[in-house]
């Protein structure tokens, strides 16, 4: 999987309030494996109504599988991509929320386990 096929594949399955605004990040791989990654993507209406949801994207057998992370569309907050690692069993998507505004900024930690994805 290539950043380019992530992106494609964020944008048309990613919510859209205006095709202006609304924008799909760079896809961030762990270290030495191109068929799972992390990607943001921030959907927006100008200044007044934004916000941001999380993907973990995956490819089994050349099709490309996604799941939603996480999303601030009921906090508006931003959401900051820190890593993707692979461990043992799990790839594991360390995150944090801005909390510009709700006010509860935090780290957060997921893991996924690599059977469960049907990664190897």
């Amino acid at each position: 999987m290539n950043a380019d096929q992530v992106k494609q594949l964020i944008d048309r399955v990613g919510p859209h309030i205006d095709a202006r605004y609304d924008y799909t990040y760079g896809p961030q791989f762990p270290e030495g494996r191109s068929d799972v990654c992390v990607v943001k993507r921030l959907t927006e209406y100008g200044s007044s109504y934004g916000y941001d949801t999380l993907y973990l994207v995956w490819e089994i057998d050349g099709k490309p599988q996604y799941q939603i992370i996480d999303d601030t569309q009921s906090s508006k907050d931003y959401l900051h991509i820190e890593s993707i690692r692979e461990e043992d069993d799990s790839i594991v998507v360390g995150y944090r929320n801005g909390g510009s505004f709700s006010g509860r900024p935090g780290s957060i930690i997921r893991r996924f386990k690599k059977q469960q994805l049907g990664l190897v």
